[in-house]
C-alpha cells in the first residue's frame, strides 16, 4: 500500500513536470517569435561592417599613396605643370590615379594639362585639405562615363600648407572589396549619402525600381522613414524590414565613418526560409522527446521504488553525474571571500576563460553578452550579489567560434542563521535548440493551416491587446463569402479550398503589415484595421469587395463575392466580443440587401 501511494505521488509529479514543460515550450515560443529575424539582422550587420572595413582599408591604401606623392612633391622648391607631367609619366605612384592636379594654396587655382585653369577655392575638399585634413568626394559620371572618387591631401613646405594635391580614382578599383557574396548571392549592398542618395557602386540593387534615393524609394512604397532618418542623423545602426511587392526584405544600415556615408545591406526573406523549416522539425522533436523522456521516467521510477533507499540514492547520484557531463557549467561562490569557482566545462562551452572571476564581478557588464540582454543579466547579477534566495535568466552570448547562442543561468543562495548570504550554487545551461524549437511552435500554434492567416484564438488575443486607449480608433471587419456552399457543391472542394486561399491572399495584400487578418472557420474571415476612421474602414471594405469579385479562379464560371459587416472601436464597443457581435449584424444586413457589399451597424 505504501509503495502504491509513493508511486501515485511520483507519477503525479511526473505528469505535472510534463505539463509544466509543455507550458514552458509554448510560453517560450511567444518570446522567441523574432529570433530568426534578429539573427538575420545580426548577420547583415556583420557583413556590412566587414564590407565597410575592407572599403576603408582600400581608401586608406590610396591615401597612403597620395601622401607619399605629396611628400615627394613637397621636396621640390617649385613645381610647374611640365614638372607634374614628367612626374606623372615616370612615377609609379600615379598608376592607380586617373587624374592628378595641384591647387595653389593661396588662390585655389588648378592649372590643367590643356593649358586652362579652374578655381576650386570654394570646394569643400579644398578647404578641408587647407586645414590639414584628407578629403574624399564622390563624382557622378556624366553621359555614360565611369563614376569616380576624388581624393585630396595637403602639400607642406616646412610647416606651412602651400598647395593641395587632388587625384581621381575610378570606383571600379574598389569592386572586389565592396561586393560580398552572401545569402546565396541574392543579397543587396549599396552605399548612400546621409540624405539617402545612392552612390553608384556596390552590389546590384535592381529591386529598387530605378530609384536613386533609397529613402525616397521606401516612401514610395508607403514605408515610414522617420526612425531611419533619425538614426542616420545620429550615426546609429538601423534594422528594419520592408516589402517590395510579394517579397519581404530584411535590412540593416550602418554608418561608414567616412563623410556622412552609410552602408545598407538587404536580404530577401526567402533566403532564410530554410531556417523556419528547421525550427518546425525541431519543435516536433522537442515534444516527442519530452513525452518519451517522461515515459522512460515512469518506467524507471516504478522500478526504483521496489529497491531500497540506498539504491535510490545511488541512482540519484548517477543522475546528478549525468547532468554535470551533459554540456552544462556549474559554479560555486563564497560570499565571505568574494570568490567564484567555475567548472572546467566553461572553456569547452564558450571557447574562452571565464570573464567573471568573483561574485562582485556580476555587477559589471559582461563583454560577450548581446547588448539587448545586458540589462536583464545585470539585474540577475545584482540580485545574486545581494543574496536573493534564487534566480534565473535567459540570455544570448557570443561564443569563441563567433556564433551567438542562448543560455540559461540558474542559481541558489544559502544563508546563515542571521540571514546573511554564505554560499551560492548555480548552473549555466545551453538552451539554443530549445529556443529555436519554440519559435517554430509559435508559428504552428497561431496560423490557420489552409490559408496561413491567424486562427481565431491568436486573432482574438492580438486584437484585445490593441484596446489600450479610447483616444485611438480601430475597425473590425467580419467577412463571409457569398454562396460558398454552391461553389463547393457545383465545382468541388478543390476549387472551394482554392477560393479560400485566394481570399486570404487578397485580404493580406489589401491591408498593412500592422493590421491583422484571420480565419474564423469555413468561409468566414475577419480583419482588424488599426488607427483608421469609420470612413476609411468603409472605403477599405469596398476595395476588398471589388478585388475579390475580379479575382481569377481555376474555373472561369466561378465568381466569388463577399459580404462584410463593420464595427468600430471605441464607438461601437470596447472589446472583441462586442465588436464581433455588432459586425455580425452588419454582415447579415449586407447579405439581406443583395450581398457583394458591406454594412455598418451602429
Amino acid at each position: 500500500m505504501r509503495e502504491i501511494k509513493s508511486f501515485f505521488w511520483i507519477f503525479l509529479i511526473i505528469i505535472m513536470f510534463f505539463g509544466v514543460t509543455l507550458f514552458q515550450v509554448f510560453e517560450y515560443s511567444r518570446h522567441c517569435k523574432s529570433l530568426i529575424e534578429k539573427q538575420t539582422y545580426f548577420t547583415l550587420q556583420e557583413h556590412a561592417e566587414s564590407v565597410g572595413n575592407h572599403f576603408r582599408m582600400s581608401i586608406e591604401e590610396q591615401f597612403n599613396l597620395l601622401d607619399a606623392l605629396a611628400s615627394y612633391i613637397s621636396e621640390k622648391e617649385s613645381l610647374y605643370l611640365g614638372d607634374l607631367l614628367d612626374i606623372e609619366e615616370n612615377n609609379l605612384l600615379f598608376r592607380n590615379f586617373d587624374e592628378v592636379e595641384i591647387a595653389n594654396g593661396s588662390t585655389g587655382v588648378v592649372l590643367r594639362k590643356d593649358g586652362g585653369f579652374v578655381e576650386v577655392s570654394d570646394e569643400g575638399y579644398f578647404q578641408n585639405s587647407m586645414q590639414g585634413n584628407r578629403s574624399i568626394q564622390y563624382l557622378q559620371g556624366e553621359q555614360g562615363g565611369s563614376n569616380k572618387l576624388l581624393l585630396s591631401t595637403p602639400i607642406y613646405q616646412g610647416d606651412n600648407i602651400t598647395s593641395v594635391l587632388i587625384v581621381t580614382v575610378d570606383v571600379k578599383l574598389f569592386e572586389n572589396s565592396i561586393c560580398p557574396d552572401f545569402f546565396e548571392g541574392k543579397s543587396h549592398l549599396f552605399f548612400t549619402t546621409g540624405q539617402g542618395e545612392i552612390l553608384d557602386f556596390g552590389h546590384p540593387y535592381n529591386h529598387l525600381q530605378g530609384q536613386n534615393n533609397f529613402l525616397s524609394y521606401l516612401e514610395s512604397i508607403n514605408y515610414n522613414t522617420s526612425e531611419i532618418i533619425e538614426n542616420m542623423n545620429g550615426r546609429l545602426v538601423s534594422s528594419f524590414t520592408y516589402s517590395n511587392g510579394n517579397e519581404k526584405y530584411f535590412t540593416t544600415s550602418i554608418p561608414l565613418e567616412m563623410n556622412d556615408w552609410y552602408i545598407f545591406c538587404s536580404a530577401p526573406e526567402h533566403t532564410i526560409s530554410k531556417f523556419v523549416d528547421d525550427f518546425k522539425h525541431l519543435g516536433e522533436t522537442v515534444i516527442f522527446t519530452i513525452f518519451l523522456t517522461c515515459c522512460i521516467f515512469c518506467l524507471l521510477i516504478s522500478f526504483l521504488i521496489k529497491r531500497s533507499g540506498a539504491l535510490i540514492k545511488k541512482e540519484h547520484k548517477r543522475f546528478k553525474l549525468a547532468e554535470e557531463i551533459a554540456g552544462m557549467v556549474s559554479f560555486e561562490g563564497d560570499y565571505g571571500k568574494d570568490t567564484l569557482s567555475i567548472s572546467d566545462n566553461y572553456s569547452i562551452l564558450f571557447g574562452r576563460e571565464p570573464v567573471i572571476q568573483k561574485i562582485s564581478d556580476f555587477a559589471k557588464k559582461h563583454p560577450y553578452i548581446i547588448q539587448d540582454d545586458q540589462d536583464i543579466f545585470l539585474k540577475m547579477g545584482l540580485d545574486l550579489i545581494k543574496g536573493r534566495d534564487f534566480g534565473e535568466v535567459e540570455y544570448r552570448v557570443l561564443c569563441g567560434d563567433g556564433s551567438v547562442q542562448w543560455h540559461q543561468l540558474v542559481y541558489r543562495v544559502w544563508h546563515d542563521k542571521n540571514g546573511l548570504p554564505l554560499k551560492c550554487y548555480g548552473m549555466i545551461v545551453p538552451i539554443d535548440r530549445q529556443m529555436k524549437e519554440i519559435s517554430k511552435l509559435q508559428m504552428q500554434v497561431e496560423k490557420d493551416p489552409l490559408t496561413g492567416v491567424l486562427n481565431r484564438t491568436a486573432f482574438e488575443v492580438y486584437v484585445n491587446l490593441c484596446f489600450n486607449s479610447k483616444n485611438e480608433s480601430h475597425a473590425l471587419l467580419l467577412l463571409d463569402l457569398d454562396n460558398f456552399k454552391q461553389i463547393n457543391d457545383g465545382y468541388g472542394h478543390a476549387l472551394g479550398d482554392h477560393a479560400l486561399v485566394t481570399t486570404a491572399e487578397i485580404l493580406k495584400a489589401s491591408v498593412r503589415n500592422s493590421d491583422y487578418v484571420g480565419r474564423l472557420g469555413g468561409d468566414e474571415f475577419i480583419i482588424f484595421l488599426k488607427n483608421v476612421s469609420q470612413e476609411q474602414a468603409a472605403r477599405k471594405a469596398g476595395e476588398i469587395c471589388a478585388a475579390l469579385e475580379s479575382a481569377e479562379m481555376q474555373s472561369n464560371e466561378a465568381v466569388v463575392t463577399c459580404s462584410i459587416g463593420i464595427a468600430c472601436y471605441p464607438k461601437d464597443g470596447c472589446g472583441f466580443d462586442e465588436l464581433y457581435e455588432l459586425a455580425d449584424k452588419g454582415l447579415y444586413k449586407a447579405k439581406d440587401t443583395g450581398k457583394n457589399s458591406f454594412s455598418i451597424v451602429n
